[in-house]
């Protein structure tokens, strides 16, 4: 998200649009944030939560696929519309979905651990991708970077849960 965030208005001038009309179009982040979390949250009530996280990873990568694709801002902005409908459902998901596999005593540790990380992460990947660009004159290799990323992740939570964790941190409580 790093990417989008602060490189995407930018990337949009690519081409030959205002940087103006760059930002209305990364104003749809936000509206698809709000309608992903939404529909995500309600479906993983309903269906599961861990194969919604998969699917929300996926649909991100999606949307990086439709980057690279994009020869024109509408193409553009299709791409984050798939990003930005994943971005608040990953988030609440994560949450659930570490609280399903290493319960609740430890979720607060958990959850602030990767809150902790995570800036880290986006920081180091929104300077990568503006090295990237002032090196090739091209956000490509940015892009193919985070679908990587967003295909990692959703192999990773795709793969069965082995119930390691519960093995190494046993409950000591019913009340997880």
């Amino acid at each position: 998200m790093g990417f989008v965030n602060a490189h995407f208005v930018a990337y949009t001038t690519d081409f030959d649009t205002t940087a103006i009309n760059g930002a209305y179009a990364l104003a749809t982040v936000g509206i698809a944030g709000l309608v992903g979390g939404l529909g995500f949250g309600y479906l993983a009530d309903r269906f599961g939560r861990r194969q919604l996280l998969s699917i929300a990873f996926l649909i991100r990568a999606i949307g990086y696929v439709v980057l690279l694709l994009a020869n024109a801002l509408p193409m553009a902005i299709l791409g984050i519309v798939f990003i930005g409908s994943s971005w608040a459902s990953v988030i609440s998901l994560t949450g659930t979905v570490s609280s399903d596999e290493f319960g609740l005593r430890r979720l607060g540790t958990i959850i602030g651990t990767m809150f902790a990380v995570m800036p880290f992460g986006a920081s180091s990947a929104v300077w990568l991708a503006g090295w990237i660009y002032d090196a090739t004159g091209s956000y490509d290799i940015a892009l193919w970077i985070s679908l990587a990323m967003g295909l990692l992740g959703e192999t990773a939570i795709a793969m069965p849960s082995t119930g390691l964790a519960k093995k190494i941190w046993p409950s000591r409580s019913q009340a997880e």
